[in-house]
């Protein structure tokens, strides 16, 4: 019996937090897949060559990045008939899915997307307003793939152009974030920058004009993806970082920033480690794949992950250049550390309403007259722990007033229209002290229905306090009830509140049987009740 009142202490409380840690589990490990993803559908993107394998590379990865069911992209043709667009790659879906269907119309649901005057996110398309304007037709054709969630992101160059556009879907609805958009909206432009940068260069442009545009638009891409480009020559050193990368290193885009300015900048237990990493890859034309500490001038710590690989190879296999990227990884950090913090929090505090479990079971085994009353007794202080961790979880564990503790323990034995409260100011209780507090209030509030002055349709209780000289001054007095004689033995709620309250906030606590009610006065110091 016991143990399955144990388990049933721990359940409130610690199912919030289990279920908390789930939730935080889960969106960091998807936040490291999206960053990981959009990382390595960015390079191939930056060192593409070819159109159709950078808008496949493109749409594919965004569909790993949003959970897209499938993605398309449409690309703009101008004709003597004027415009239309054609379908230009598919994603999640076989070419023959759309066959049979004619190619969309500039209609209202499509016109920001071709007109590239703005994003289309619904998490219900069905129920846009501007869903099934396009007559003759209504809605979607029959046969069409289901789509409820609904992304649409304009392809555009920087001089406005319309390129196209990225279009997602999933039969079901909700499905796509405001951070999915972010993310695909800096593919788009990263489509866009590289698109545009291949059709210059298609022909006899130089390889260093082909360079420097391409790292120009790559710029705004990776910018647009809060992503920061690099490159390094191996031979002299010379290091060239993107605004946004020097930024990531707490450098001004108008500051110098070089090689040894970057080892600098790395934390020192890092910098071995990452000096080994860029000999490796220029070395072994190895994969450059890190993450690491940085110190800002300013003395601020944060985290980088940065990817580069061999950009240049001269005739003798050698590495002459490499190019990369660097994103700051600080929140996904300061995540896993707050999921370490959750879980040490989680443990300790299942000892401790375990302790407390075990302790009230003593007690109630030591002070019932016999054991077929144990079980009510003791379930009956179980309830009031319950009640106090449910206060406390509602207020994500930072603490509890004492007011609504009393109000918490009153409710629960439907008497708080007979209790009266006068205080100067509520006071604010750490968690141990709202569990510790909770239990003893539930003794008095339990005593009085039972025999005291809420045992009879007359009975009031009066509580009062004050804090003077940093010490709360409670007083709970009864009046209106039956006669009060002192007990002939001393219970487990007279030991738990004598003794075990005055001891687990170090005050003090004396309850005086007056004829005319009971009446109990706490002495408690605000440290060991204050957050």
């Amino acid at each position: 019996m016991v143990k399955l009142a144990e388990t049933d202490i721990r359940g409130d409380g610690e199912a919030v937090l289990r279920a908390r840690l789930a939730r935080l589990e889960g969106a960091l490990a998807d936040e490291v897949r999206k960053s990981d993803t959009l990382a390595r559908v960015s390079e191939a993107v930056a060192s593409s060559l070819d159109i159709d394998a950078c808008v496949q590379v493109v749409i594919d990865g965004a569909r790993e990045i949003s959970g897209a069911a499938f993605g398309a992209f449409f690309y703009n043709l101008v004709d003597a008939d004027g415009e239309s667009y054609t379908l230009y790659r598919l994603s999640g879906a076989p070419p023959e899915a759309f066959a049979s269907f004619p190619m969309p119309r500039k209609t209202e649901i499509f016109a920001p997307t071709f007109d590239g005057t703005g994003v289309v996110r619904s998490d219900d398309i069905t129920q846009d307003p501007r869903y099934g304007r396009n007559a003759p037709r209504k809605g979607m054709p029959e046969g069409h793939l289901p789509v409820r969630s609904y992304l649409a992101i304009p392809v555009s160059t920087r001089q406005g152009e319309v390129l196209g556009g990225l279009f997602f879907g999933h039969p079901e609805p909700g499905r796509f974030s405001p951070r999915d958009e972010t993310l695909l909206v800096g593919l788009g432009a990263q489509v866009a920058a590289t698109i545009e940068s291949i059709k210059l260069n298609v022909g006899s442009r130089a390889e260093l004009d082909h360079r420097r545009k391409a790292e120009e638009r790559l710029k705004f891409a990776l910018d647009s993806g809060r992503m920061g480009s690099w490159d390094l020559d191996v031979a002299t050193k010379a290091y060239e970082a993107s605004d946004l990368c020097k930024v990531n290193y707490g450098r001004r885009p108008d500051q110098t920033f070089t090689f040894a300015d970057l080892v600098a900048t790395i934390h020192p237990e890092d910098r071995p480690r990452i000096l080994s990493a860029i000999e490796a890859a220029i070395r072994d034309g190895a994969e450059y794949d890190v993450e690491y500490r940085v110190v800002h001038p300013t003395g601020e710590l944060r985290w980088l992950h940065a990817r580069g690989r061999a950009a240049t190879i001269a005739d003798d296999g050698g590495v002459r250049r490499l190019a990369g990227v660097s994103l700051d990884i600080t929140e996904r950090k300061r995540a896993e550390e707050r999921q370490k913090l959750l879980v040490n929090e989680l443990n300790h505090r299942v000892k401790n309403s375990l302790a407390t479990v075990q302790s009230i079971a003593a007690q109630t085994l030591r002070s019932v007259a016999a054991p077929e009353f144990f079980r009510d007794a003791f379930e009956t202080r179980l309830i009031a722990l319950s009640q106090t961790h449910d206060l406390l979880t509602r207020e994500s564990w930072a603490g509890a007033s004492l007011r609504e503790v009393f109000d918490v323990e009153l409710h629960a034995m439907a008497g708080e229209d007979r209790v009266t409260f006068d205080y100067t100011g509520d006071v604010r209780l750490n968690p141990k002290a709202a569990v510790a507090l909770g239990m003893g209030i539930h003794e008095l509030a339990t005593n009085a229905v039972k025999y005291g002055a809420l045992s009879t349709p007359d009975g009031r209780v009066a509580v009062e306090w004050s804090v003077e000289d940093g010490v709360l001054r409670l007083t709970w007095t009864e009046s209106g009830g039956p006669p009060v004689t002192p007990p002939a033995r001393r219970g487990f709620g007279v030991r738990l509140l004598e003794r075990g309250l005055a001891a687990e906030l170090s005050g003090g606590v004396e309850l005086t049987y007056d004829a005319t009610g009971l009446v109990c006065q706490m002495a408690l110091p605000l440290r060991a009740l204050e957050p």
